[in-house]
């Protein structure tokens, strides 16, 4: 129970104050015997009694801003907004190489900005690129079977064709394998294979979908599958290696990894034949490879919501200590190296501009220190102050600059807020012309951009910041602290060592992480839930200083459980089909969401739990929960069937809501029944997949399924 707020003076202004004088009257002044509105001693009273109620006011302000000073004192500050980032792809305007044995490369400049195209009544949001990209032709050095690793076959295409899988009948599972050169690094490439075959001899399959399964390295005996590209004008034509000539493009990703097998290491591309379905046939014979050459068409690169601003001119120092200047772009990412403040000092007797260093506080600073402090939340920068001690000596924290010196900032960037949050393909325009660079896209959509912190959502904080005390030893301790690791983290959830068996071992944490994605679970997609190693190392570090020696911290994902719901309903008369379809969808994608993904004041939440953060770790779900959510949404007036079905999700294999269904269009469902209750490990969160609500008439006959899911895409309301 919260502690009763204590109101300094509950005066009120017609009761306490006008009414109350008004009954004095008499007492003070007998004469008076007209009380109307009208006459001017009535008017004084009501003025006098407004200005009194105004101090009233003022005096119950008091707590608040006793309380905003006491978040001083714990040195709890705003948290600036977070950038949203995204990768861009830079295509090249002609493929690497030019010609063979040519070595041109397209350089892309660290920070170099591209922006949006804004549209009516939007504003430009721009992305700036992370690290300087290099893109240059890759070199392939491999070309092995599963069958006989040990032989490098790729310089024996000039002489002999290669069978890629064994030379008898093939058998699923048979593979081949890619290697390019660990020098020239592939990963994050647009790569182009250029193959060619001996035709008709890799019988039996459908040539516009082959019984092929495409993998890259990881790293650590790790594979990721990687499809070719269906873009117009980067399909596959190769018609599963029966054609005499066709490419494949892939679009690499940035994760992949040189791995070695069998004592060959190369980053690696490999082709599995593996049958997914009866329609692609099997392969009667092995696909024979007569020539495979390698481009590459462009690259991505990791960018963020952020514009780069140099060498700013902050002003001129005074002279005095606990000096405060301010910069001109606010909020700002957190100064890397060599992005610090600059003022100006005499050194052998030349006027030079020396470096300072930033710090958290001032505590541990002499008054010889270059040191200075900074909120990237509103960009102020302060310089060491003079504090009066016990004995009323006056004792300098920090060096004090001489008068009339010039201060600026090297460089930093500028950026966040929801606005970076934008859909896939928005990015798209180049501020600068870069040699060979034909053009520029964000093929994801970008994640993480979140408003900086209001003053109620700090004062939130304030009992956990009470609570952990600058130190990491319970659950709930790695749980506040990984919240205020940054932005980006939208939930966190704290496993210890216990009897169940996703328990981690004694000596070890496991931090569950679930990142900021509201907009791709918005939009139906999932993939926003992946924790990048970037990520997880910025939690890694920021709790490596609070917790004990003695503890290994392992910073994760949860186990995601995705789950479909179909439902036949029926909608009362005086509401649209559609309308009802579109509520309950917004409704289940609500509830059955890590994260709230929509209004909290939309009536189809109103009877969630107060407090509701999205689906809690480890608990399961009932199908009478499903029953009751769809029951109280308005419009609904019977629910005439329900069926759930769950799969396993990972993020980072997630596909968009279009390649979804497309894809459940030609592959069956691997989705499982749920007969009455889905089980969660303790380490487990739920997720949303398509749901497929059909709004019946209450008069015709039900269409039962008999348990069997069938293909929801032609009914479901994907979006709304």
């Amino acid at each position: 129970m919260s502690l009763p707020t204590p109101n300094l003076d509950d005066l009120r202004f017609q009761r306490d104050l006008v009414d109350e004088a008004r009954r004095r009257i008499i007492q003070y002044c007998p004469e008076w015997t007209d009380y109307n509105l009208s006459d001017p001693g009535i008017t004084l009273i009501e003025l006098f009694a407004w200005m009194t109620e105004l101090m009233v006011y003022r005096l119950n302000r008091v707590p608040d801003k006793n309380y905003v000073k006491f978040m001083e004192l714990l040195g709890i500050t705003l948290r600036p907004a977070s950038s949203a980032q995204t990768e861009l792809t830079f295509r090249i305007s002609v493929p690497f190489p030019i010609r063979e044995d040519d070595d041109t490369v397209a350089i892309v400049p660290e920070y170099t900005e591209v922006m949006n195209r804004p549209l009516e009544g939007e504003e430009e949001v721009i992305f700036s690129t992370d690290r300087r990209l290099t893109i240059a032709s890759p070199r392939l050095t491999q070309l092995r079977r599963s069958v006989d690793f040990a032989r490098n076959y790729l310089s024996r295409l000039a002489v002999q064709d290669l069978r890629v899988f064994r030379d008898v009948e093939p058998v699923q599972g048979d593979t081949f394998y890619v290697g390019f050169d660990e020098a020239r690094p592939v990963n994050g490439y647009v790569i182009q294979l250029q193959v060619e075959s001996l035709p008709t001899q890799a019988t039996g399959v459908r040539r516009d979908d082959p019984p092929l399964v495409w993998e890259c390295s990881m790293g650590d005996g790790e594979w990721f599958e990687v499809s070719p590209s269906e873009l117009r004008g980067e399909n596959d034509t190769t018609g599963g290696l029966n054609n005499p000539s066709g490419r494949l493009v892939f679009y690499l990703p940035l994760r992949m990894r040189p791995d070695e097998i069998q004592g060959v290491s190369a980053y690696w591309l490999r082709c599995r034949f593996e049958q997914r379905r009866a329609s692609q046939g099997i392969y009667n014979r092995s696909p024979r490879l007569a020539k495979i050459a390698v481009s590459s068409l462009g690259a991505c690169v990791s960018a963020t919501h952020a514009s780069l601003l140099r060498n700013e001119d902050l002003g001129i120092t005074n002279g005095d200590p606990g000096s405060i200047f301010t910069l001109f772009s606010a909020p700002l990412l957190d100064p890397g190296e060599g992005e610090t403040v600059e003022i100006e000092e005499r050194v052998e007797g030349s006027i030079v501009f020396v470096p300072w260093t930033r710090v958290e506080d001032f505590s541990r600073s002499t008054r010889y220190d270059r040191h200075f402090t900074l909120n990237t939340a509103n960009g102020e920068i302060q310089l060491g102050p003079s504090i009066r001690q016990s004995d009323g000596q006056m004792q300098q924290y920090g060096r004090v600059p001489d008068a009339n010196r010039r201060v600026r900032f090297t460089q930093y960037r500028s950026g966040g807020g929801l606005r970076g949050n934008l859909p896939p393909n928005r990015i798209t325009v180049l501020r600068s012309t870069i040699p060979y660079i034909d053009s520029v896209t964000n093929l994801i959509r970008s994640e993480g951009g979140r408003d900086a912190e209001t003053l109620e959502q700090a004062k939130i904080r304030v009992p956990q910041e009470l609570r952990t005390q600058q130190r990491a030893v319970t659950a709930e301790d790695f749980h506040d602290l990984a919240l205020k690791s940054g932005r980006n983290i939208a939930r966190a959830h704290c496993l210890t060592p216990g009897k169940s068996p996703k328990s981690p071992t004694p000596g070890t944490v496991e931090l569950l992480i679930v990142p900021s994605a509201f907009e791709s679970l918005q939009a139906g997609e999932l993939a926003g839930l992946y924790v990048t190693e970037a990520l997880a190392r910025q939690v890694d570090t920021f709790l490596d200083k609070y917790r004990l020696l003695t503890t290994t911290l392992l910073v994760r994902e949860p186990t995601y459980v995705g789950v479909q719901v179909r439902a036949q309903v029926v909608a009362e008369e005086f509401i649209g089909a559609e309308v009802v379809r579109t509520r309950l969808n917004r409704a289940l994608r609500s509830f059955l969401s890590p994260l709230i993904v929509e209004n909290p004041d939309d009536p189809a939440n109103e009877w969630m739990p107060e407090g509701w953060e999205g689906w809690p770790f480890g608990r399961s779900l009932y199908i009478s929960d499903i029953h009751a959510l769809i029951q109280n949404v308005p419009g609904v007036r019977h629910v005439q069937d329900l069926q759930v079905a769950s799969r396993s999700v990972l993020p980072v294999r997630e596909l968009t809501v279009d390649e979804q269904m497309e894809r459940a269009a030609t592959e069956p469902s691997i989705l499982m029944p749920v007969d009455r209750v889905l089980y969660l490990d303790e380490d487990a969160l739920i997720c949303s997949l398509l749901h497929d609500i059909i709004i019946v008439d209450p008069r015709a006959p039900l269409a039962r399924t008999n348990g069997n899911l069938p293909n929801p895409m032609s009914t479901v309301d994907r979006l709304n």
